[in-house]
């Protein structure tokens, strides 16, 4: 400061200066919190779909089932069972038993035609008839029958005047044949005890009846049964019932005539009834001796023969063919267009086909 040659000034010592202790306080604005975000990220899902597939609800609550088919299904059961016995007995007939043929006697027929053997009865005592004749007729019969009766050694012959069709043993060595003509023939020893005109058209089929008085039972292609008594030697008619259309299936017939005679092709006894097949393969059921009809089944070819064999009844049509068949259930066989059916006699259905 010594060597500064500026004016000088004085400056004066600052006063002493009291001071005074004052409480005051500050006073800031709430805090406030907030929130800040960005914008959140979408989340994209990628799918595929199908085709969407309507669902349809019953309004029904209670499904009834058919009686019929309830026993359609218990019938096919059955008919399992059944097949699996016949394959059992089948398999043990291939493993141990054989089947053979053997000529017993062979003799030869004099006659002037060539007749074509029509069928073999067989009787009591070893008792055998050959039948020679043609089975088909087209309009009437210009040849003379011939039947060979057979027993053990000896052999007797008869000429009929016209084919026979039937022959069945009867009673105490008799003998009843049906003829093309309609007419049935009492035989005895090979000689012929009478004839009768029972029927204007062929006689299908006859069997004697078991009874205390001899009696027998015809059919014919003219709808008639009939039921004939044998007094001494000649056959009277007893009873009598006409076949008609309106006794036909529904499925079947083939006429409009109520009135028109419907042929008889085939008869069988069963106990205490009789079987009757018809042309159009119609099977009634019979029963004696008042010969009312009941229709037990049918098929859609002409009922060729009917036969009670071992409790069972075989029944054959045209388009089937049957030599020899072991029956061991207790149903019905039909052969039909080569086919084999299993029918039930007690339920009245086809078991097996």
């Amino acid at each position: 400061m010594d060597d500064c040659d500026g004016p000088m000034t004085y400056i004066p010592p600052s006063c002493k200066v009291s001071v005074q202790k004052v409480d005051s306080s500050v006073l800031t604005e709430p805090r406030k919190l907030c929130d800040q975000s960005t914008t959140t990220q979408h989340c994209i899902n990628h799918g595929v779909q199908t085709d969407h597939m309507p669902t349809v609800q019953s309004t029904i609550t209670d499904v009834k089932i058919s009686e019929d088919v309830i026993n359609l299904v218990l019938t096919a059961l059955k008919a399992n069972i059944e097949e699996q016995n016949v394959l059992a007995r089948l398999d043990i007939l291939h493993r141990t038993d054989f089947v053979t043929l053997s000529v017993i006697t062979q003799f030869q027929v004099p006659q002037k035609e060539d007749l074509p053997l029509h069928s073999a009865v067989c009787g009591p005592n070893g008792r055998t008839a050959f039948l020679f004749g043609h089975h088909y007729h087209e309009t009437w019969c210009p040849h003379n029958g011939v039947v060979v009766f057979w027993q053990r050694r000896f052999i007797d012959r008869m000429v009929l005047s016209t084919c026979p069709t039937i022959l069945r043993y009867g009673p105490q060595g008799l003998v009843a044949i049906g003829l093309v003509t309609g007419h049935i023939l009492i035989a005895l020893n090979g000689e012929c005890l009478s004839t009768k005109e029972a029927h204007t058209l062929t006689v299908t089929s006859l069997e004697w009846l078991p009874s205390l008085r001899p009696q027998l039972v015809s059919v014919s292609l003219d709808g008639k049964i009939i039921i004939h008594s044998l007094k001494s030697t000649s056959l009277e008619e007893k009873h009598f019932r006409l076949v008609t259309i309106s006794d036909l299936p529904r499925n079947i017939k083939r006429s409009n005539s109520s009135t028109r005679y419907t042929g008889l092709t085939s008869l069988c006894l069963v106990k205490d009834k009789l079987f009757v097949g018809n042309e159009l393969g119609a099977i009634w059921s019979v029963t004696l001796p008042d010969l009312t009809l009941s229709l037990f089944h049918y098929e859609i070819d002409c009922i060729e023969m009917l036969a009670y064999v071992s409790n069972h009844l075989l029944i054959i049509t045209s388009f089937g063919q049957v030599s020899d068949f072991p029956i061991h259930f207790s149903n019905i066989f039909l052969f039909s267009s080569f086919s084999l059916r299993f029918y039930s006699y007690n339920c009245m259905y086809i078991l097996l086909s």
